[in-house]
């Protein structure tokens, strides 16, 4: 449900936008602790707090509002909603034309590509670099974003986790090279061949924290290190072969600097994965503006 914080701002994290409720807005929030009690550093005011789970709570809310709602007025806000979709798509679109040929590699490129070789019932652990517009997931449980309970470098070992779950599923983790280097990568290979657990590991490779240089920049945008070629402590200098940490466990690892080979380098991880039953790595080469 939506929040609204004390200067009536909901943030939306990672979009680096922040948008004014109206001053009439009225916000519920819904959930087994709607308070969030466990979470002191929590600040986020409402109207009413209700106690439910939102599977439960939501559709009986429908029914009882049923009577309530004008038809007419439902209709046109469908129209408008549709348009509004049909606009992002085209825009979508578009991004993923354009970055077909970008060198290095371009993020909506790396998740167009996975969304177009991954199996649709996959389940995809996403710690920063993916972009859910170019590659959505539909399916409850099929995705799983940043945590509050966990930090930098939950990616990888949450892969695994849902791989061992549901050992049939294929499982994808799509990580910055930040946070693969957070998740502890020899004791994760370790883990996935001991375990057999073939997941794929798409590293999003730009040698530099983004969560820093986003942080920095969001905070300073007229500051020193915005007027710098190279601010301090972002950029990530001689990183390993992230693909021969993955090899040395017995798994699949591939680097990939162009573009036009994405595609065939997926297909071949996946048949690692999907058919040889070993863990794969992907280390993407991509822009510093990736993530």
């Amino acid at each position: 449900m939506p929040m609204r914080s004390s200067s009536s701002i909901a943030t939306c994290r990672g979009h680096r936008a922040a948008r004014r409720l109206r001053p009439i807005c009225k916000v519920v929030q819904i959930g087994v602790d709607p308070l969030f009690s466990r979470y002191p550093i929590r600040g986020f005011p409402c109207d009413v707090a209700v106690t439910g789970a939102t599977r439960l709570a939501l559709p009986r809310l429908g029914m009882a509002m049923r009577t309530l709602v004008d038809s007419g007025a439902v209709s046109v806000r469908r129209e408008r909603l549709a348009a509004w979709r049909e606009a992002n798509e085209a825009q979508w679109r578009q991004e993923r034309e354009e970055a077909k040929a970008m060198r290095p590699i371009s993020p909506v490129w790396v998740s167009a590509c996975l969304a177009a070789a991954r199996d649709h019932a996959s389940t995809i652990v996403n710690e920063y670099p993916l972009l859910p517009e170019h590659c959505p997931s539909t399916r409850p449980g099929g995705f799983f974003g940043l945590s509050p309970a966990a930090g930098l470098g939950w990616g990888a070992g949450a892969a695994l986790g849902v791989k061992l779950a549901e050992p049939e599923r294929q499982v994808i983790a799509a990580l910055g090279d930040g946070s693969y280097l957070f998740a502890n990568p020899v004791a994760v290979h370790h883990a996935a061949a001991l375990h057999r657990l073939p997941v794929l590991f798409v590293v999003v490779n730009n040698a530099m924290w983004g969560a820093v240089r986003r942080a920095t920049l969001g905070m300073y945008p007229q500051g020193d290190a915005a007027r710098s070629n190279r601010p301090p402590f972002m950029d990530l200098d001689e990183l390993p072969a992230f693909e021969q940490v993955c090899a040395s466990a017995g798994g699949y690892g591939e680097r990939v600097e162009d573009p036009a080979e994405l595609p065939a380098a997926f297909a071949r991880a996946f048949h690692a994965v999907n058919v040889e039953k070993r863990q794969a790595l992907l280390n993407v080469i991509c822009s510093t503006n990736a993530g």
